[in-house]
């Protein structure tokens, strides 16, 4: 309306018609008015921001009428209506865009002439109609894509809660089994020392205890899981946390002879939480992406800010990830890798952003093309 109001003030020159200019002084008014006092509910109702928007047609229909100059003015405005509902339903976009056009077509029809006769008038016409039909289709696309992304993002909420649960009976669990795993290690390791051990028994003695320490690997995720519940919250800098994981995993990183790249860590970046529940975030994307790309391979640290997040991104180019994976990535105990890792690194890492406001979200070009972890907290 405030636009609608200088154009009609531009179009007329210093001296703009005293009725016309109340009228829409008053529109301008009548409007902030309007949408300062109503509530929300009312606000988000869809045809209440479908009248508004047919209202701004119909004044710039009126206002085109009175003038009856630089129609192209108004026909950029008439195509910025239509950009503002390109955020809404596919419905609202026909709606308008209809209303539109057929206000657009009664603008020119003058009792005495009639329609223009002009090719510019109906050149307009056809510009709008087509970019109108433009619109509609991409604020169909933009719902489907928003549709998407909300349940991709009610799918984490899912899976968070579903963490929650694991980590509670999860820390009960390991507390109890981890007292027999012990005895069993400790009688494998007299076993192995006592006299009468032939190469075969000191072999399976061997076995034994290398299955236990997978067991106690598994059941310290378990643990962490458990953990995560109480969180030592404070001031810090986000390239802190990222740091320590970094040099947690330099030893992985040159056994396994990969290139670690660094980027972003020059600027501070204040946030609020536990630096320690961080590292361990980091450092599970870190061993994640590592295992991920074998001997040789390139990992890369990125960290970052958009707007009010502040990231941390860990790409590889290793195996990758199919897209039906993609789905269940985060799932406890889930993993693409064979013999490698317990499929619990990326929960807790999920769990912990979670603890911290945010979340973790993978991306993946799909198998044998790398992937992307972005790990996201809100700034402070």
């Amino acid at each position: 309306m405030a636009v609608l109001f200088l154009l009609y003030a531009y179009q007329t020159g210093e001296a703009p018609t005293p009725g016309g200019f109340a009228v829409v002084a008053a529109l301008l008014a009548g409007s902030a008015v309007l949408l300062r006092l109503l509530p929300v509910r009312v606000l988000s109702n869809w045809g209440f921001q479908a009248a508004l928007f047919v209202g701004d047609v119909t004044a710039a229909t009126f206002v085109l009428g009175w003038t009856s100059s630089h129609a192209d003015l108004f026909l950029i405005y008439l195509l910025g209506v239509l950009g503002s509902v390109l955020t809404r339903s596919p419905r609202q976009s026909l709606v308008v865009a209809a209303v539109t056009i057929g206000l657009y077509l009664v603008s020119g029809w003058r009792p005495s002439t009639g329609w223009p006769r002009d090719s510019e008038f109906w050149l307009r016409a056809l510009f709008l109609t087509a970019s109108s039909a433009i619109m509609t289709i991409l604020s169909r696309d933009s719902r489907s894509v928003e549709d998407e992304q909300r349940r991709r993002y009610e799918d984490r909420l899912v899976q968070v809660g579903r963490l929650a649960t694991l980590g509670r009976v999860a820390g009960e669990v390991a507390h109890r089994i981890k007292g027999p795993l012990t005895t069993i290690a400790v009688n494998a390791e007299v076993l192995a020392h006592g006299r009468g051990c032939g190469p075969e028994a000191l072999k399976e003695l061997a076995e034994i205890r290398e299955e236990v320490e997978k067991c106690k690997t598994i059941l310290k995720d378990l643990l962490d899981l458990g953990r995560i519940e109480e969180m030592d919250e404070a001031p810090l800098d986000l390239r802190s946390p990222v740091k320590a994981a970094i040099k947690s995993i330099r030893s992985q990183v040159q056994r396994r002879r990969v290139r670690l790249g660094e980027q972003g860590l020059m600027k501070r970046l204040g946030a609020r939480g536990d630096a320690v529940l961080l590292q361990e975030a980091v450092f599970a994307l870190l061993q994640n992406a590592v295992e991920a790309v074998g001997n040789g391979g390139h990992v890369r640290v990125r960290v970052f800010t958009d707007g009010e997040m502040h990231g941390v991104e860990v790409s590889d180019d290793g195996m990758g990830i199919s897209s039906d994976d993609l789905e269940r990535i985060f799932e406890p105990f889930f993993t693409t890798k064979k013999d490698q890792g317990s499929g619990l690194g990326l929960s807790a890492a999920l769990r912990i952003a979670a603890k911290h406001g945010g979340t973790v979200k993978a991306d993946s070009e799909g198998v044998g093309r790398g992937s992307v972890f972005t790990l996201t907290i809100p700034a402070a």
